[in-house]
């Protein structure tokens, strides 16, 4: 036997071989609007009915933003690594070991293999624009170099001083002489 409340839209089946009730929500007996907008309450702020589309020129202008933005994205992505970057130049420290110079080649690696890449990277988005942002990109990532080629010279890798071509150096030649000679006494 099926018992159906109206004003609730609960039904309610007893069943013949249990004792007790079993509660239904009844979707098909009730108003479209009495389950989703109760006549006691109001419509929240903001809400509307009459949903307007979209215009597609809107939608267009909002795709060309979304592009622009991702472009930047990108092209920024090599100076967020320069605080990483310095945190690692300043816990490696100077000394020659194998992690700071594990970590030193890493520094040199990641950038030369973005720019070397940056095509690929920007032929994911759409259009020809992007020329400022290839700049960025670019640049960001010489910058990196340039720590990187800091952080050598600070542990003594690079070759800049005198003493590094001391090889390659001719020895000195004597503009003059000096030589000692008898004692003479009166």
């Amino acid at each position: 036997a099926v018992v159906s409340t109206q004003s609730t839209g609960i039904m309610v089946a007893k069943s013949e071989k249990s004792v007790g009730y079993r509660w239904k929500i009844d979707f098909n007996g009730r108003a479209k609007n009495s389950w989703h907008n109760p006549p006691s309450l109001a419509n929240p702020v903001g809400y509307c009915d009459d949903f307007e589309r979209v215009p597609d020129h809107e939608q267009e202008d909002n795709n060309a933003h979304l592009i622009v933005k991702r472009s930047w994205d990108i092209a920024l992505v090599p100076l967020k690594q320069v605080p990483m970057n310095l945190f690692l130049m300043y816990m490696i420290g100077n000394t020659l070991s194998l992690f700071p110079i594990i970590m030193t080649v890493m520094m040199f690696k990641s950038p030369f293999s973005s720019l070397f890449s940056y095509k690929t990277t920007f032929q994911k988005l759409e259009g020809s624009h992007h020329i400022l942002q290839k700049m960025v990109f670019i640049l960001s990532n010489f910058v990196l170099i340039a720590m990187a080629l800091y952080k050598c010279n600070a542990m003594g890798l690079l070759p800049i001083h005198p003493s590094d071509w001391i090889a390659f150096a001719l020895p000195k030649t004597r503009m003059e002489y000096a030589v000692g000679g008898p004692v003479l006494m009166y």
